[in-house]
């Protein structure tokens, strides 16, 4: 991880170890140069899964760093592993170089990831108004008024855009809208559609404007823009978490 930190430190872990145990604080993550390990889900109703194997060149513990919750699985190392500590500050450093809607579509991406797991996400870190630039491709000049009742895709519809909240309040509901109930809401600050932009899943459910509302129109070339200004390793995690959220059958409830 090129210039990740300034003084890196290596360490050799023992097989068996656990590196970092699901519902923890986080303070650092870290790049596998050599061994194994096992990334294990606790799910909320006690049943440990294990969600798969990694090794050279995987980061663990990044997600907690990104969005400032706990950590969302258990890591055990299965084989002696050789890796490089990263700092929380060295992860912040890299979102500073980013465009400012590199932390938007990364920390929506965990989000996505954590409910999939059937875990709570975190609320955004950051200011919600600091989304613009004077940088071209960080700024973002299509700024939408919404009437109550406006319907911003639904089922089975192709979606070719996202919408960064600035006021109002935003609603998703099941299937075509019609049968009440909310299954989650939106304020200003929060991303929504995003997934569906990124990859490239048909939504199964109904996202409708609860009062008036003003929204930043995200199409998909600023999302590849901003992919493709961050810095290597944050590019490489956003489309890891990408492809994850594309195989997950549960992508549209994940993307709530």
């Amino acid at each position: 991880m090129p210039n990740a930190a300034s003084d890196p430190k290596r360490h050799t872990i023992p097989a068996q170890m656990v590196f970092m145990r699901q519902g923890e604080r986080a303070d650092r993550a870290w790049l596998i140069e050599s061994g194994e390990l096992e990334i294990l889900l606790t799910t909320p109703e006690g049943v440990v899964k294990r969600l798969g194997v990694v090794g050279k060149g995987a980061v663990v513990g990044e997600m907690a760093l990104i969005d400032d919750g706990e950590r969302s699985a258990t890591v055990r190392a299965l084989t002696e592993v050789s890796c490089i500590e990263v700092t929380r500050e060295a992860f912040r450093g890299l979102l500073k170089r980013s465009p400012p809607l590199a932390s938007y579509l990364l920390q929506s991406l965990i989000a996505a990831i954590r409910r999939d797991y059937g875990l709570p996400p975190t609320e955004r870190v950051g200011n919600p108004v600091d989304f613009r630039s004077t940088t071209s491709f960080q700024r973002v000049i299509d700024r939408r008024m919404f009437r109550e009742g406006h319907v911003f895709f639904s089922p089975n519809e192709a979606t070719n855009a996202a919408f960064l909240i600035q006021s109002g309040r935003v609603v998703l509901k099941p299937g075509r809208g019609t049968l009440g109930g909310e299954i989650a809401a939106f304020g200003p600050g929060s991303l929504f559609g995003e997934i569906f932009v990124m990859t490239g899943r048909l939504p199964d459910v109904t996202a409708i404007a609860a009062v008036g509302s003003i929204c930043e129109v995200i199409d998909k070339k600023a999302f590849d823009e901003t992919l493709a200004a961050m810095p290597p390793i944050l590019k490489s995690l956003a489309k890891i978490y990408i492809e994850q959220l594309h195989r997950s059958k549960r992508v549209s409830v994940a993307a709530l």
